[in-house]
């Protein structure tokens, strides 16, 4: 039972240090996306793919958290982007109080979108708000169709699911029916992209799902442009936790 209350509390601290992240963030016009994945579903290969087209039209910063190393982070150095590594060392997911220190390292007057690269994991990260405007989760092919069964948290949260890996379908068992199915049990909301980051198929699908989220920030901040908050929108995944 203490451990039960102990996570609780932990994860009410972790949801009110978020909303304030999320306040300063609507304040600045900021729009933040949360990439979660399982470990090699392709998050940075993803990244590599939209940053080209992102960075032509928008000043955007990325939050790479990895368990140790700055390989992903090394990766998109190539790109006009500000990035900040996160290292968890034995946590295995982003935390808002992470988030809150390495939002420092950024002038958020010189941004129109944060992206955050959590930790490769099926399972904490989905438990933890962060701030964030949108949860995009990456799941490839070559993980198989029953990954929401298995993963359902992820899946419920998740505001665009991209499907990565396509040009393997045919080199895998994967049932696409399945796992639409399984996906629709938990998440009828939810947009699907099926995408090959390597291959660069649907890639313009993800650069319009962000593009659509700056500019609809952006057009939030100049209608509640009063510095004072009213009218944010704090989203469903935030603050839904399951015990």
């Amino acid at each position: 039972m203490h451990y039960v209350e102990l996570e609780k509390d932990l994860l009410h601290q972790n949801d009110k240090l978020a909303a304030n992240i999320k306040d300063n963030m609507d304040d600045h016009g900021i729009y933040v996306l949360n990439i979660m994945s399982a470990p090699g579903s392709g998050k940075t290969s993803i990244l590599e793919a939209v940053l080209p087209e992102l960075t032509k039209k928008y000043r955007i910063g990325v939050i790479e958290g990895d368990m140790q190393g700055t390989a992903d982070a090394d990766r998109l150095a190539k790109f006009p982007v500000k990035i900040h590594q996160i290292n968890t060392h034995s946590i295995c997911h982003l935390e808002a109080a992470m988030l809150e220190r390495a939002l420092v390292n950024f002038d958020l007057h010189k941004l129109d979108c944060v992206i955050i690269e959590n930790v490769g994991n099926m399972v904490c990260p989905a438990d933890f708000f962060l701030g964030e405007d949108d949860v995009m989760m990456v799941v490839s092919v070559t993980e198989g169709h029953d990954k929401p069964h298995k993963y359902p948290v992820m899946f419920s949260k998740a505001d665009v699911i991209i499907l990565n890996k396509t040009d393997l379908m045919g080199a895998t068992n994967f049932n696409r029916d399945i796992f639409y199915e399984q996906v629709r049990a938990l998440n009828r909301e939810t947009d699907i992209l099926e995408v090959s980051a390597t291959q660069g198929t649907n890639i313009g699908k993800i650069v319009h799902f962000i593009e659509h989220g700056i500019s609809h920030k952006k057009g939030h901040e100049h209608e509640h442009g009063d510095g004072h908050g009213h009218g944010h929108t704090h989203h469903h995944h935030g603050h839904r936790h399951h015990d």
